[in-house]
């Protein structure tokens, strides 16, 4: 690995404060007052205003003057004007907008073989077989060669550039005795980002003389705002001397290039080289530019019907499975059958369906351990909900430690509660990359610091470029979350059918199952009763009546659950209630209940408080009963509370590991996924610790978890 320098992105390219010296610039307010000259305006166009002043009669030429004035009273850009003679030589002029000033600039006329007239014909016989041409490539192929033809250029290349912004020369023409550079790939740190900007901006660049000395602007900024003049949108604006040396390392004495703009982004660029210096007349660079944006127009509409193909021949497959998972009682289960499955949707290697901890692999996949740890890693770097990546090796080493045997991931997360997601993975795709030239940076130091060095040399280097997959398209991401909004309205259905479920099964629970239970546990205490002297039939009414009470207090908690969740709310009394005496008393009750269980309570300082007793006993019992069967039964329950004028505080705590931090935000949710997993209490539904939060509630308290020196406590605070 190298250190990376940003010079290179730092160097403010756009306000050079020169210009190249085969024209000159006049920059004027809106009134008319010139602004900023350069330095060899007088040279090439005679007499002209001083700074602060207006043109006049004797400046320029009626025709100039008459198209500058017309400018100036307009908000749009004025056509260029072709072939003007100025007496001092003739000019091709153009106007430009930059801030609050008119830019003119007057670039030198240079005669060609071919009438500039005749050259519209030709760009027009050209866009015609471009137009005919239906694959990309070989629509960049016939670009590149009209434009060699058009311009006379040495070298005409197009580059395409790649996801990691590195650019592939794809079409090349050029002299016969020429190196040809098809196939070589060059460093995304070539054209740095505000480069990038500028292309999208301007998307030609002529650097007419690769040798030239640069020509100053005079006053240096802006009399009115005492800032550089902004030269984004100038044909003649100075060029990065980084660049210069670049040209100069590469054999190149002028170059052109011409942008090729997609969806407003830099896609590709096609380069023209010449071994000497070069200019190209202003109509031909717009004959050339319009052939590339006819070009930027094709290839975005092949690309958007690409795309568009792409996500048409996912839909049948991603309507199969939605409708699948919609009559499957557990969408785990549906994604799980095959034909089609949802690693279908996309190239890919393999796939994995996970959510609440369950996973269904499918194709070469990792192992549940290792979709853990990716799932951590997503939530810690807190991704958005559709991730992906060519390279696991790059932007997460630590998962490969953990064995994550892929290069590529696509992620869609479907349920953040449930840790619901759905992975696609690649495998890793070695790659031999043609480079021109080491593209691994050289420094040296200079004015600015340390800074990148161009390279010396453009002679191939090949490299094998490892731990990387093929890169996930635009389509296949759109894909993975259409499949993930499909996931979310079905988990949406099902959870809302499931609260109906539920609701049918509390209102059984409370109406049919309550008198029933009711008579059963009377009639074994009668058994018990009468026959006490049958050590068996005790026995018997005895785990009837224990068993029974279990029940009941599962009834009662599901029906305070129904009551919270239909919004009726628990039913909260406060009356002044001794808090030391309800403690002790709870003790006693729970300890005979539990021979050998061990609770240590402190409450001297309780007092008296306006609560809710029997509420007040359902908290401290649940609580009692989570540590139970959560913590160390070697050794004792913790029991605390004090108050003081405004406050009663009880804690209670137990001996035991800690709690999972992932499990922390859903503590007091009733029907963890989690509850369901513990061992030691495998009948738990998870509700006893969401009702302890509502009761709470209910008075206005507040309740929370906290571990430390070994122990887990749940601290509750009531207003008094």
């Amino acid at each position: 690995m190298y250190r990376l320098i940003s010079n290179c992105d730092r160097e403010p390219i756009h306000i050079p404060g020169s210009i190249q010296p085969h024209g000159a610039l006049l920059a004027f307010h809106r009134d008319g007052i010139l602004a900023i000259h350069s330095d060899n305006a007088s040279d090439l166009l005679g007499l002209l205003p001083g700074i602060g002043e207006a043109l006049d009669q004797r400046h320029l030429n009626p025709q100039v003057r008459e198209a500058l004035q017309h400018a100036l009273d307009s908000d749009d850009r004025h056509d260029d004007l072709f072939n003007i003679d100025l007496g001092t030589g003739t000019f091709d002029v153009i106007f430009s907008l930059s801030g609050n000033l008119l830019v003119v600039e007057f670039e030198q006329y240079r005669n060609t073989t071919v009438s500039l007239e005749a050259f519209p014909a030709l760009a027009q016989r050209a866009i015609e077989r471009i137009q005919r041409q239906q694959a990309t490539q070989e629509l960049i192929n016939v670009v590149v060669k009209e434009i060699h033809s058009l311009t006379g250029f040495d070298r005409v290349m197009a580059y395409r550039f790649l996801p990691d912004d590195s650019g592939e020369v794809i079409a090349e023409r050029k002299r016969n005795d020429l190196e040809s550079f098809v196939g070589q790939r060059y460093p995304g740190g070539d054209i740095p980002a505000q480069a990038r900007r500028l292309y999208v901006l301007n998307p030609l660049r002529l650097i007419a003389d690769v040798a030239y000395k640069p020509v100053p602007l005079f006053p240096k900024n802006n009399p009115l705002t005492q800032a550089p003049l902004d030269l984004s949108r100038s044909v003649l604006r100075s060029v990065s001397p980084i660049h210069i040396e670049y040209l100069t390392n590469m054999g190149v004495a002028a170059s052109m290039s011409i942008s090729i703009v997609v969806n407003g982004k830099l896609w590709g660029m096609i380069a023209c080289h010449h071994t000497s210096p070069y200019l190209v007349p202003r109509a031909v660079r717009m004959s050339c530019q319009l052939l590339s944006q006819i070009v930027s127009v094709l290839v975005e509409r092949t690309l958007w019907q690409e795309h568009v193909q792409a996500i048409e021949h996912s839909a049948t497959t991603r309507i199969k499975i939605t409708e699948r998972m919609m009559q499957a009682g557990d969408i785990l289960h549906a994604l799980a059958e095959q034909e089609p499955n949802f690693i279908d949707l996309m190239a890919c290697q393999g796939g994995v369906a996970t959510i609440d901890g369950r996973t269904e692999n499918f194709g070469k996949a990792p192992e549940p351990a290792t979709i853990t740890a990716l799932i951590q890693w997503l939530e810690a770097n807190q991704v958005a909900d559709i991730f992906a990546t060519d390279s696991i090796l790059r932007d997460a080493p630590a998962l490969v430690e953990k064995g994550l045997n892929a290069s590529g991931v696509l992620a869609a997360r479907f349920h953040r509660e449930r840790k619901g997601y759905i992975f696609w993975f690649r495998g890793e795709q070695i790659e031999n990359v043609r480079w021109g030239g080491n593209p691994e940076k050289i420094y040296t130091t200079g004015p600015l610091g340390d800074r990148l060095t161009p390279r010396g040399s453009f002679a191939e280097w090949k490299q094998e470029v490892k731990g990387k997959s093929s890169s996930w398209l635009a389509s296949e991401i759109e894909i993975a979350g259409q499949f993930r909004t499909g996931l979310q309205e079905i988990a949406l259905s099902k959870s809302t059918m499931s609260e109906r479920a539920r609701d049918t099964l509390f209102a059984t629970l409370g109406h049919d199952l309550r008198d029933p239970l009711q008579a059963i546990m009377m009639a074994a205490q009668m058994l018990e009763l009468q026959d006490d002297s049958n050590p068996t039939k005790s026995s018997l009414s005895k785990r009837i009546v224990n068993s029974g009470g279990r029940m009941k207090r599962l009834i009662a908690e599901v029906l305070d659950v129904s009551r919270i969740q239909s919004g009726q709310g628990l039913n909260v009394i406060p009356v002044e209630t001794d808090i030391h005496a309800l403690l002790h008393d709870l003790r006693r009750e729970v300890m005979t209940a539990h021979p050998g269980l061990q609770i240590d309570l402190e409450c001297d300082s309780a007092g008296i408080a306006l609560i809710d007793p029997d509420r007040l006993s359902q908290i401290i019992t649940n609580l009692l009963s989570n540590a139970r069967h959560h913590g160390d039964r070697e050794k004792p329950i913790g029991v605390h509370a004090s108050s003081t004028d405004e406050m009663l505080t009880i804690s209670v705590s137990n001996h035991g590991a800690e709690i999972d931090p992932h499990l922390l935000p859903n503590l007091f949710n009733p029907f963890k996924p989690t509850s369901h997993n513990n061992q030691r209490h495998p009948q738990g539904l998870g509700l006893g610790l969401y009702i302890v939060s509502e009761i709470v509630k209910g008075h206005q308290g507040n309740i929370d978890a906290s571990y430390a020196d070994g122990k887990i406590t749940f601290t509750m605070s009531f207003p008094k």
